[in-house]
């Protein structure tokens, strides 16, 4: 068999790129076009009947039409490439999509006109087709080629989400509403007063959260700090300016930046060994050179998303957090930015929403899959650099070889997939516990106030014992209990207790005493 499009452009310009999911090859034995199993991939097996001319131009126009338009292949061939015979093979044919896609795609990429007279005429083609990727509704329109760039980002930074069936099903999804529709199942009469106090809860709950999943400890101030940053999500406009107050905000004095980083850096983790200390480095950052770049595209990219209204809140948030994550353009707090820029992004597109959803307790409770996520991109990254740690100068990163286009160009189809996984998991599992936890808590209260005068603070100790319990108390705090009320009041509040929370979990199908840490 023959490899053809992205595998042959792979090989012929030695690129080293990691392989796509879908490899193409053409085998002169085929009648029929098929797929095949390939170890962990596959291949789309083209028919030898079909005529495909050895060149690396006509491959370009296979890769394109079999496999669709791969950003980091192309930048990647673009350095390689004999910018004369592009020119030839451009010119041979200027009005073909293929050729004319191609010729817009090099432009772009690299900010260079080739020699080709603009097209006098012609209708517009879409550079990304509806049909496979995700675009903006109008794009920018280019005189030139006539190729109308309906791409989600910028040529700074530009990532991309294909249409798989998963990805189809989830566009469709509300995250808000489906809290909203859960919310209802508790009952209509929710108190203002109960939302609110669950809302407190998890703002508190999320600013915790996103620290753990750093193995971080914060001072109390410096959770103060990020929780009012958590709070305020979605007030101003995103910008290098805000960002970098973020960081301010979440970050010890010793570690705040008024500025994107200016040295290389990296993820890991340390090991002691007997002979020393080693440095397991799971992730290097793009050259602090191309920081800037990346960081504008990627605001101009949130801009255009913002301006286009089109791809759901969600996608619109996971691509932002996402793309500032690997991007690292901190020098510290990086990954709770990250997390911060999820909230911010969604309340930016939905601010008629009051209440948070605290996606990083669900990743915390989830830190396998994210860390599985996250490996998509890191992974071909490290496989791809040339790097080493200068132990002389603080274990900083060398990196030798330049393969920016890898973290301008990412596939964050994954990510999205993730990102709507992890709110699904936040609302069933920490939303609505902690709103059952305290509609359980005032009804137990309400109860025991009817049987006896006690004054509000002890009140409220009793009924947390009590619901830790899961509606029965234990022999070692039974007696505490037995201070303020008689065994026969007490077994009463216990057997109202379990019919409440058993109720509750009834209508949910989910455990409220878990809030609480009950096994």
């Amino acid at each position: 068999m023959k490899a053809i499009g992205y595998s042959y452009l792979n090989k012929y310009y030695n690129l080293l790129l990691p392989k796509l999911g879908v490899e193409v090859y053409q085998d002169p034995k085929a009648e029929t076009e098929s797929t095949i199993n390939y170890g962990a991939s596959k291949r789309r097996i083209i028919p030898g009947a079909r005529k495909i001319i050895d060149t690396p131009y006509d491959n370009m126009v296979i890769a394109i039409k079999y496999q669709g338009i791969r950003l980091h292949f192309f930048a990647a061939i673009f350095q390689k490439v004999d910018v004369a015979e592009l020119t030839g093979f451009i010119k041979s044919k200027p009005n073909s999509v293929y050729n004319r896609v191609i010729w817009y795609l090099y432009e772009w990429i690299k900010g260079e006109a080739l020699q080709i007279e603009n097209l006098p005429s012609g209708n517009y083609i879409k550079l990304l087709d509806e049909k496979y990727y995700y675009t903006l509704k109008a794009g920018d329109r280019d005189k030139r080629t006539r190729v109308i760039n309906n791409a989600i980002g910028t040529s700074e930074f530009c990532p991309t989400i294909r249409k798989t069936p998963d990805i189809c099903k989830l566009e469709k999804v509300d995250v808000y509403k489906t809290a909203y529709e859960q919310m209802q199942n508790l009952g209509k009469g929710l108190s203002a007063d109960v939302i609110g106090r669950s809302i407190n809860y998890l703002y508190t709950k999320e600013t915790k959260s996103s620290t753990e999943i750093e193995k971080e400890t914060l001072s109390n101030n410096k959770m103060a700090r990020f929780l009012n940053a958590i709070k305020n999500a979605g007030l101003f406009e995103l910008s290098k300016e805000k960002i970098v107050d973020i960081q301010k905000q979440i970050v010890e004095e010793t570690k705040r930046t008024d500025d994107y980083r200016e040295k290389e850096i990296y993820v890991g983790t340390t090991i002691r060994r007997l002979g020393g200390v080693d440095e397991d480095v799971h992730y290097i950052g793009p050259l602090a050179k191309h920081v800037p770049s990346m960081m504008q595209g990627l605001l101009d990219t949130h801009d255009r998303l913002m301006m286009d209204g089109e791809l759901p809140s969600l996608m619109h948030a996971a691509l932002i957090s996402f793309g500032l994550v690997y991007i690292h353009p901190l020098n510290d707090g990086n990954g709770r930015t990250h997390r911060y820029l999820i909230h911010d992004v969604m309340k930016q597109r939905e601010p008629k929403h009051k209440f948070i959803i605290p996606i990083s307790a669900a990743i915390l409770k989830n830190q396998i899959k994210y860390d599985s996520v996250l490996e998509s991109i890191s992974r071909p990254i490290m496989a791809m650099l040339d790097w080493e740690l200068d132990h002389g100068n603080d274990n900083r990163a060398i990196i030798h070889n330049d393969i920016d286009y890898m973290y301008r160009y990412p596939d964050y189809t994954a990510h999205v997939i993730f990102t709507y996984d992890m709110m699904n998991a936040a609302i069933a599992n920490d939303l609505l516990d902690e709103i059952c936890l305290l509609l359980a808590f005032d009804l137990i209260k309400k109860a025991i106030n009817e049987l006896s005068d006690i004054p509000n603070n002890q009140l409220d100790t009793m009924v947390s014992i009590i619901i830790q319990g899961g509606g029965t108390v234990s022999k070692r705090k039974r007696q505490l209990l037995l201070k303020q009320m008689n065994e026969e009041q007490l077994e009463y509040i216990e057997a109202l207790a379990v019919e409440t929370i058993g109720g509750i979990k009834k209508k949910l199908k989910i455990d409220v005493t878990k809030v609480m840490g009950v096994e």
